[in-house]
């Protein structure tokens, strides 16, 4: 059974949405090539589209109140999977990297991780 993750990402104070999104693109190439063959089944990314000001196009909602520039979900075989995954890039040597990059743009401390359920999909 298809194991799903998702991930809510802000970025931090001072940085811009179109920096956020550049850094985390570059941000997934080094995870992949550290993660090697533990990658996941599929990691798709959705940037919300920011205005002028550089807030959150919402169609309902204060645009204050949305601090993620970054909605992920990453697909796995299964969790067993998934936890090759993680434990590839919890080594020592990929942590610290992992942490040094996220350090110049993304605020872990406002971040969400979790683990999906049942998806039910409507397709016309």
């Amino acid at each position: 059974m298809v194991y799903s993750v998702m991930i809510f990402a802000p970025r931090m104070p001072g940085i811009t949405h179109e920096v956020f999104k550049t850094r985390y693109e570059q941000h997934m190439n080094m995870v992949a090539e550290l993660c090697g063959d533990a990658a996941p089944l599929s990691h798709t990314r959705w940037y919300p589209k920011h205005d002028a000001d550089d807030k959150p196009v919402l169609l309902a909602g204060n645009a204050d109140d949305m601090y993620y520039d970054c909605i992920i979900t990453m697909l796995f075989e299964d969790e067993a999977a998934f936890g090759r995954f993680t434990g590839s890039l919890l080594t020592e040597e990929a942590n610290a990297k992992i942490e040094a990059d996220e350090a110049g743009f993304w605020d872990r401390s406002r971040m969400k991780v979790m683990v999906m359920g049942d998806v039910k999909e409507w397709k016309n």
